[in-house]
């Protein structure tokens, strides 16, 4: 932080942690922006996806099986979600005729997670309004600028799995 610039309310709070490098005060300041902006894009998702049987989570877990049907467990990595979280909207979406769980043959014991017509047609049609929309919410970013904020995210997500392994 320089002479010049105001303490916000997250410096002056990673100060108080013993944060005392400059880099750590600016991670600091970083993850509270990353779960400010996790909580704005849940509920964003949440009020996009309203009235079409899914909800941002159901979303984001229906999504991932679009490619190809997964075990939970797989959802839950790729999605950086609990695998309970990613079971009981699973379950959820069984429940509501958007997915089924089939057989799976390589882990007889684990079941693989598809859509089913009516939840493809959910996430295809949400995917279709999203991608009209996701330049109007980047307005004021160059694709540059995301992309180096995607590689940062990703080296530091790296950084958290090395350091949980350890």
């Amino acid at each position: 932080m320089s002479k010049n610039s105001k303490p916000t309310p997250h410096t002056r709070l990673a100060a108080k942690t013993d944060a005392r490098s400059e880099r750590g005060v600016a991670y600091t300041d970083l993850m509270f922006e990353i779960f400010r902006i996790n909580n704005r894009i849940n509920a964003w998702g949440d009020r996009f996806s309203a009235g079409t049987g899914l909800t941002g989570a159901r979303w984001r877990v229906l999504g991932s099986t679009l490619p190809e049907p997964k075990q939970v467990s797989q959802i839950a990595r790729e999605r950086g979600m609990t695998r309970q979280s990613v079971q009981q909207i699973a379950n959820s979406l069984v429940s509501d005729g958007l997915a089924r769980f089939k057989d799976n043959e390589r882990h007889k014991s684990s079941k693989l997670l598809e859509p089913t017509t009516l939840g493809r047609n959910a996430i295809l049609n949400l995917n279709a309004r999203y991608a009209t929309v996701a330049d109007g919410l980047s307005v004021g970013c160059t694709a540059a600028e995301l992309k180096a904020a995607t590689k940062l995210l990703a080296k530091l997500s790296m950084q958290l799995d090395i350091d949980e392994s350890s």
